[in-house]
């Protein structure tokens, strides 16, 4: 292989790393990303949401990835499979269960996604509790009592309706966990279940907020979050 085609094999590996490439974010896959969450106040959220959260299995399906994995972290009565019988666990598929079918079908959610008040919905039909909040009704403040009052909670999930246009990542609107705070840089780590494109990331709370600032044009409101629950 010539230099000169090492050197373009390189460059192309370095554009790929995110790290590198939007201003203002951490990502974990770096040291000072894993160095944040060892350090960080409220992380334990992070160790039972990994264990769970799946890459969405299509471009649409950030939703229904997300409350798979809130649903297995907080141990509510799974569904069986009959591939895996006996075992039990949400998939995605199996979180269309008759009330979210009835609500908004699979084909529908593959096509147009869901909407953050779909979202409450969708995560109450499967017997958690869901209380969904408008960015543009709630403060920086308030988002940041938010994030640690869930955070702090072995029985809540924070669930976050953002846009990755304020983040300067590809894309639009996307749904996802949170699994840490830390206090120290105010950051929350989101994690990411479009996982072939971004690896889990570190973002200030502000900026946060910012980026669920942004409307949602298939409701035409601000984008915002939900505090799921054990019932």
């Amino acid at each position: 292989m010539t230099l000169r085609a090492s050197l373009l094999i390189l460059a192309c590996l370095t554009f790929a790393l995110p790290a590198a490439a939007q201003e203002g974010l951490l990502y974990l896959t770096t040291p000072q990303g894993e160095a944040r969450l060892l350090g960080a106040d409220l992380n334990r959220d992070y160790f039972s949401l990994a264990s769970y959260v799946e890459a969405e299995e299509v471009l649409t399906f950030c939703g229904p990835a997300t409350v798979a994995g809130v649903a297995n972290s907080l141990g509510i009565a799974r569904p069986t499979l009959a591939r895996r019988y006996p075992w039990k666990l949400f998939t995605q598929d199996l979180t269309f269960n008759a009330a979210n079918q009835a609500m908004k079908p699979f084909q529908k959610v593959e096509s147009e996604g869901l909407t953050l008040a779909e979202l409450d919905r969708f995560i109450e039909n499967l017997g958690m509790t869901a209380e969904h909040h408008f960015a543009d009704e709630t403060g920086v403040d308030a988002l940041r009592a938010a994030i640690k009052a869930a955070l702090a909670d072995r029985n809540s999930r924070f669930v976050a309706n953002y846009s990755r246009k304020a983040l300067g990542q590809e894309g639009d609107g996307h749904i996802s966990p949170v699994a840490a705070y830390d206090s120290a840089t105010d950051s929350v780590l989101i994690l990411d279940v479009a996982k072939y494109k971004y690896p889990p990331v570190w973002i200030e709370v502000e900026m946060f907020h910012a980026a669920m600032l942004l409307k949602d044009t298939s409701s035409d409101r601000s984008r915002g979050f939900v505090i799921v629950s054990r019932p």
